[in-house]
């Protein structure tokens, strides 16, 4: 697994993995408790990714248990290892929203990611400028922080690095009001449409617009996304759901992927070819502007 996976996405891994070692050996968690020498609790809080044994020896000598290979061992001791590291939003867990730092957790070790998102700028194409202008503006309605606005800022700036730095694929739908929506005056709005076709230009984004003439189905409650994940044995793919109040909710369960997928599809109907996306920037860019010389 790459080096930049976040360690609580390594947790969640790593127990999913355990659990299917544990029920392909045949064994209970009670058992799996016995022969280790440690309380079935531990066992538990291991496989949902939780925490992990107090001691390393324990680690291996499950793996001994579950007759993992050599060559499989020694990934697995590397998760886990890995996995004891400290994610970068841990030291502001405490002022971020509800249910954020969880997504945050599958985003990092998401492969490929399908959003919707109406009204604004989806936050992975958000400048610095943009982000702080509009988390600024809902600060005092959300009853907020000086405090919550930075970290809110420095999150987006840090997700962007998934696609910038680490090749994770985005494919993304906007409504046409998420480039019409005055955010922060004139010039924060020129740099930041400047700034969502440089990474609309790298390959392996794809943004497409749902023009506003166009009679096309949109979902108004809020952004949504789908993430996958590289291997068959990781969990997902897993959909997190941004409602109104801004609070983050992460669903697994198949019904509800499937029906977030199926709203994409059909959102995705309703677009601009791709290659019309630069032109379509623009010329928005051109009215919107114009409007506040």
């Amino acid at each position: 697994m790459a080096a930049n996976v976040r360690a609580t996405f390594l947790r969640i891994t790593l127990g999913a993995e355990l659990t299917r070692l544990r029920d392909q050996a045949g064994l209970t968690g009670d058992q799996a408790a016995r022969k280790v020498g440690c309380a079935p609790s531990a066992i538990s809080r291991v496989e949902s990714g939780t925490s992990g044994f107090q001691r390393i020896e324990q680690f291996t000598k499950l793996l001994d248990e579950y007759k993992v290979s050599r060559q499989d061992a020694a990934v697995l001791t590397d998760w886990y290892k890995n996995a004891k590291r400290e994610d970068w939003w841990a030291p502001i867990g405490s002022v971020l929203p509800s249910g954020l730092s969880t997504f945050l957790a599958f985003e990092s070790g998401a492969r490929r990611v399908h959003v919707w998102t109406p009204m604004v700028i989806n936050g992975l194409f958000q400048t610095e400028e943009y982000a702080e202008a509009l988390i600024e503006g809902a600060r005092i309605a959300d009853d907020r922080t000086a405090e919550f606005v930075e970290s809110a800022v420095k999150v987006r700036m840090n997700r962007k690095k998934r696609i910038t730095d680490d090749g994770m694929e985005l494919i993304c739908i906007m409504d046409q009001s998420a480039l019409t929506n005055m955010v922060g005056g004139p010039d924060v709005m020129q740099a930041q449409y400047e700034e969502i076709k440089r990474l609309a230009g790298l390959s392996n984004v794809t943004l497409r617009f749902i023009p506003a003439k166009a009679p096309a189905y949109r979902v108004l409650s809020g952004e949504f996304q789908v993430l996958d994940f590289d291997r068959q044995e990781l969990p997902g793919p897993v959909v997190a759901s941004t409602t109104v109040a801004g609070e983050t909710r992460v669903l697994s369960k198949e019904r509800s992927v499937r029906q977030f997928i199926r709203r994409f599809d059909v959102l995705a109907q309703g677009a601009l070819p791709v290659h019309e996306t630069p032109a379509f920037i623009d010329q928005v860019a051109r009215e919107v502007l114009k409007e506040h010389e």
